[in-house]
């Protein structure tokens, strides 16, 4: 090895300096024309569609929509979306295909079922790159001044105006148009598993505190719990309670919070924000222990601050809160980030994101229960409540 170095940069005996000037100066032209046919040969739809993990599912989706075929007769192929039009980001995007290479090879996504598994992770990967480059690939063919704006209809002219005085970007909102929306719930649906395997396991001990991890309904007594019935009330998810005793497959807790003077029946959270923690029977609420009483001064209402006790099934709760609002994380990423940028919950005040959410609720594929908990989710981590000291929290 180090006599080929040593002949490599010893001067050459056998040829000119000319000659290796034309020799190099021919080579590095071949070299680089090679370089760039290379470079925009893997850029075609056929070299794109030769596997046949993109030729049977995003191709024929592709090829429904108005990017491939449309009125003025501009198509715009695989690579318009996906790579990069100047040459240095080119280069990187196509150091980074050499990932998608070895997958290909690997088998990761060579059935129609392993693609769909993996789908809802591949179009994130794209959707945080477009984000991270400003749609940069969208804006070749695209943008906000050449629009006109009154040509298009009022919805879309109203929320397009909106989207660039808000300085969003392209694919904040268009999402899925191309290619078919992955289920973005396959992500907070396995960590759901997660925490109910925790609780599953769980063995709750009196004096410890644990956090629900969906609506348990609640009974005056242990053997009421076995008979089932109405109940007294429901404990709502993500609300963390007290263990008081144990019997059998039943668990007496002890829950603290807010109640609204004229409306005992519901538990809140936090004083002056209705955060739901239990919502009770009549007849129920009239066994809290009144802790405190205040009167809010910005409206005037009484609160009085209250705890008590119910019996309640064994399961269905967890000792930590983190992972829960992981889940509910999860689950606000996935559902409120398709159709538009996804909000930071402090950008509102707690009791506004009840209006927001029932706003929201039908554009969503969220349960009733799943909707109170993102409600929740999103309440707890609103402007007026991160660094209050929630109870639940």
């Amino acid at each position: 090895m180090r006599r080929l170095w040593n002949w490599f940069w010893s001067p050459a005996k056998r040829w000119s300096l000319g000659a290796l000037l034309i020799v190099g100066g021919v080579g590095g032209v071949l070299f680089w024309g090679s370089f760039n046919w290379a470079m925009e040969a893997s850029n075609t739809m056929e070299f794109c569609i030769s596997c046949h993990e993109m030729e049977s599912t995003v191709y024929q989706e592709y090829r429904e929509t108005v990017h491939f075929q449309n009125a003025s007769g501009v198509r715009a192929i695989c690579s318009d979306c996906h790579v990069p039009h100047d040459w240095a980001h080119k280069v990187v995007r196509k150091v980074y295909a050499t990932r998608e290479l070895f997958h290909h090879f690997a088998g990761t996504i060579d059935t129609p079922e392993k693609f769909e598994a993996h789908r809802a992770e591949m179009a994130q990967r794209v959707w945080a790159t477009m984000q991270a480059t400003d749609s940069r690939e969208c804006r070749n063919c695209h943008a906000f001044e050449s629009m006109a704006f009154h040509l298009q209809s009022d919805e879309a002219s109203e929320q397009m105006q909106a989207g660039w005085a808000e300085g969003q970007t392209c694919i904040d909102c268009h999402k899925g148009i191309a290619h078919r929306m992955p289920d973005l719930s396959q992500g907070y649906k396995a960590m759901y598993v997660d925490l109910q395997a925790e609780a599953a396991s769980l063995r709750p001990r009196p004096g410890e505190t644990y956090v629900s991890i969906a609506e348990k309904p609640l009974y005056m007594t242990a053997a009421e719990v076995a008979e089932g019935g109405r109940g007294a009330g429901t404990l709502l998810s993500a609300s963390t309670v007290e263990v008081v005793a144990t019997e059998g497959d039943a668990v007496q807790i002890r829950i603290a919070g807010w109640q609204q003077e004229g409306a005992e029946r519901v538990i809140y959270a936090l004083q002056g924000r209705r955060i739901f923690t239990a919502a009770l029977r009549p007849e129920a609420a009239e066994g809290a222990t009144v802790l405190e009483t205040m009167t809010d001064p910005d409206t005037e209402q009484v609160w009085k601050r209250a705890e008590i006790e119910f019996w309640t099934a064994e399961g269905g709760m967890v000792p930590d809160i983190e992972p829960v609002w992981a889940y509910g994380a999860e689950m606000f990423n996935a559902s409120c980030s398709v159709c538009h940028s996804l909000h930071d919950p402090q950008e509102h005040l707690a009791n506004q994101w009840i209006g927001l959410i029932k706003g929201m609720e039908r554009f969503i594929t969220l349960d009733k229960e799943q909707t109170r908990f993102l409600q929740k989710y999103v309440q707890f981590h609103a402007r007026d409540v991160v660094g209050a000291g929630a109870e639940d929290g």
